[in-house]
């Protein structure tokens, strides 16, 4: 039986970077997800009408998240490598989505990257382009860990892949980035009020006395905001309005 090398899973690993270049409404990461096992088709199939039999089973529309998508890649090399029955790999790939879809968007979209944005806007002002990359790279190191992960352990695991969503530190990610988001965004809001609405004046800017009620009020509202899993949208809004409110009624404007 043909086996996968460390070459062949470095091929994986790669070509999960491109695995939502292909992104269709009709298959979604379905195109991506067959390019990125084109390396296991060359490795386990000698012939040309097996190979193109494998992919078109794998064209088949497919859903998850994108950065966490390898761990489903690997898994089905995994059982790819050991002859499991196409059927069985079919529902597999289909069971896995939700998993990798409601974690991965959690992790990624609700959490991750908005504190990173909102760390980014603080550190710009700071720092200027360098707090700006420094939050880039931070995403960038992170997102590329999560893939290394999920092909080292989907392939390892295969049929298990999914015990290792409730491990590592995936969701302690989510718990502590959800917690600092509500804390820079309380932050940041109130240094724009001081500001007088100037993000650009946030880099040298102190919080006076004056507004340290308010720093510590919006940093608690943004807590509660952030655990109660209300949009950042709504946080906000609710923020200019009841911001300038106590400004207005406390003759701060």
């Amino acid at each position: 039986m043909r086996t996968l090398s460390k070459s062949d899973l470095l091929g994986l690993y790669l070509r999960s970077f491109f695995v939502q270049t292909g992104f269709t409404y009709e298959r979604l990461l379905g195109f991506g997800f067959a390019w990125t096992l084109i390396p296991l088709a060359k490795r386990l199939f000698p012939s040309t009408e097996e190979r193109a039999a494998f992919l078109k089973r794998h064209l088949a529309s497919f859903n998850a998240n994108p950065y966490l998508a390898a761990y489903a890649v690997a898994a089905v090399a995994k059982l790819e490598e050991e002859n499991t029955d196409p059927q069985q790999i079919t529902r597999f790939k289909e069971l896995m989505q939700g998993p990798l879809g409601a974690l991965g968007d959690s992790l990624i979209w609700q959490n991750l990257r908005p504190t990173l944005l909102i760390l980014g806007v603080v550190l710009a002002g700071g720092f200027g382009v360098y707090g700006a990359l420094a939050v880039w790279f931070v995403f960038n190191l992170y997102q590329t860990y999560l893939r290394a992960r999920g092909i080292l352990q989907g392939y390892a695991l295969g049929w298990n892949v999914s015990s290792d969503l409730g491990r590592g530190n995936l969701h302690l990610v989510a718990k502590w980035s959800r917690r600092l988001a509500a804390t820079l965004t309380g932050m940041t809001f109130v240094l724009v009020l001081a500001a007088g609405g100037d993000v650009h004046q946030l880099g040298g800017l102190g919080v006076r006395p004056e507004d340290a009620g308010f720093l510590l009020l919006f940093t608690a509202l943004s807590v509660v905001g952030f655990k109660r899993c209300i949009s950042p949208g709504y946080v906000l809004l609710s923020f200019i309005i009841l911001g300038l409110f106590l400004r207005l009624a406390l003759g701060l404007g």
